[in-house]
């Protein structure tokens, strides 16, 4: 019994603080009426985290030793049991691993178009207004404004078995409000930056904040739940699009850093850190616009 107030945050903020950071798109909007679908895949890797991880046992190693060499026990120190507790729930809620995508974007009018992504693990509509096109002959530049929406969705097989949550009653949502830039080298190549800040905003089952409030008295054991967790993201993408006409291929790396600071365990302690999310994609599109043909810009 004393493992399960421990237990419940760590498995309840585990769908917790990861999300898909790629950009796949350049500044340039579709022309109205073309279609752009888009699959791909990005990894997640909370590189400061990990890193984190690994100091610790470094330090805990040394302190080891010297313990041995010198004929003392060795105990882990109350420090080092919060480093490590930090960093072992911090990779439980925004673990390393892979994401799959789908995307469809639509010209809308005249410099903007919207797109539906979806990862697996959120769904996100997003809008982009052309702000600025400049070039001429085969090279040229754009810079467009975006605004995203994204829905997750939350599964927990271990906490549905307990039956002591339904993971519907969680929520969370993001606002993404990114920065493209991008420089077109006649019709083939193609590279982008998007400087971006992504808000989450995630709700806890109310039922399960009371219900981990219960711990404490039994086992002397600080298991509070906040009843939100808010994370900020601030980075840029940096990418290339390699193609022609109605195919490109996408690579690109996402890297910023994450804060996330909910109270844990009766104590606030930072979840987040460098992140880095590369990712790779195919992107097909309908008919190539007049400018794109003619290698005119707007």
């Amino acid at each position: 019994m004393r493992l399960l107030p421990v237990l419940i945050p760590v498995l309840a903020l585990a769908p917790g603080c990861a999300t898909t950071l790629s950009t796949m798109q350049t500044a340039r909007t579709l022309e109205p009426g073309q279609v752009q679908v888009t699959g791909g895949v990005g990894v997640f890797a909370p590189v400061g985290n990990l890193i984190r991880v690994v100091d610790t046992g470094i330090d805990q190693g040394e302190e080891a030793r010297d313990a041995v060499d010198e004929d003392r026990p060795y105990e882990l120190s109350e420090e080092a049991q919060q480093k490590l507790l930090t960093a072992g729930v911090a990779l439980m809620v925004a673990p390393p691993g892979a994401n799959p995508e789908l995307m469809v974007r639509v010209g809308v009018v005249d410099r903007v178009d919207v797109g539906v992504r979806y990862s697996g693990i959120s769904l996100r509509v997003d809008g982009k207004v052309l702000l600025a096109h400049g070039g001429e002959g085969g090279r040229s530049y754009d810079v467009a404004l975006g605004l995203g929406a994204a829905r997750h969705f939350f599964s927990s097989p271990v906490l549905d078995v307990l039956e002591v949550v339904e993971m519907g009653d969680f929520s969370r949502y993001d606002v993404e409000v990114p920065l493209y830039v991008s420089a077109d080298f006649g019709d083939v190549f193609k590279l982008y930056g998007a400087p971006k800040y992504v808000y989450s905003h995630t709700r806890m089952d109310p039922r399960l904040v009371d219900y981990s409030k219960e711990g404490k008295p039994v086992s002397g054991f600080d298991a509070t739940l906040p009843a939100t967790v808010n994370s900020h993201f601030i980075g840029s993408t940096v990418g290339m699009a390699l193609g022609y006409r109605y195919v490109y291929l996408f690579a690109e790396l996402t890297g910023g850093y994450v804060s996330c600071k909910p109270n844990l365990f009766g104590v606030e302690r930072q979840l987040g850190g460098v992140t880095f999310y590369p990712a790779f994609g195919v992107a097909l599109r309908t008919g190539a616009p007049e400018r794109e043909r003619t290698g005119h810009g707007r």
